[in-house]
Parts: structure tokens; sequence; C-alpha cells
């Protein structure tokens, strides 16, 4: 596996295994009253149907993806956020690996069928 790959699909790892999984862990616990956004989310998703609340959990792949793409298309060299007018150099065990992590990013999102 090149090196970009490499590096594209430990963040899509940690990205839709690791942390997409521990948020609907959390989100699934019993209800309480607490009052930090775990909780309040929590509690709104419990007023919806089971069939609603996997749609919103669906629709957090959709922000994870968007939120990663605007990333890596900023490291690419292909998006650029107001305020950043420069160039990266994107390195990984010394070689680089800036250009095409978009859209290895985005191929691996398709394949997982991460836009549903």
């Amino acid at each position: 596996m090149k090196s970009d790959q490499k590096f594209v699909s430990a963040i899509f790892d940690e990205l839709f295994t690791k942390n997409l999984e521990q948020y609907k862990e959390s989100l699934s616990k019993p209800l309480n009253n607490d009052n930090d956004p775990y909780a309040k989310t929590r509690n709104a998703l419990a007023t919806l149907s089971d069939d609603d609340r996997a749609n919103v959990f669906a629709f957090f792949n959709v922000i994870i993806a968007d939120s990663a793409s605007v990333v890596l298309g900023t490291l690419d060299g292909v998006h650029f956020p107001d305020g950043i007018d420069g160039d990266f150099v994107v390195t990984f065990d010394g070689e680089d690996i800036q250009g095409d992590l978009l859209d290895i990013f985005i191929e691996k999102a398709q394949e997982e069928n991460v836009y549903g």
C-alpha cells in the first residue's frame, strides 16, 4: 500500500470505525438529566423512532466525510478556506503524500457507502 493510501486509510478508520462508533455508543446510553452535549443529544434522539434515529446516525457519516474532505482538500491544494493562501508540504515517512489525499478518501468513502 502506498504511503498516501496508508495515511488516508488510517484517518478513515479512526473517523468511521473508532469515532463514529464511540458517538453511537455514547448517544445510545440510558437517558439522564445531565447538561452536557451528549446527554442533550441522547435525550433528543430518544424522542425519535428507531428508523429516524438510524437516519440521524447515517447522516453523521456525511458530516464526518465532509469535514475530513475540507482538511484533506486543503492539504492537497484543491480546497481553499478563507485566509489559507499558502501551499502545504505533507510528508509521511519522508515521502511526499499530498495531491491525491482527497481523491483517495472520497473513493474509500464511496466504497464504504458513507454517503448512503
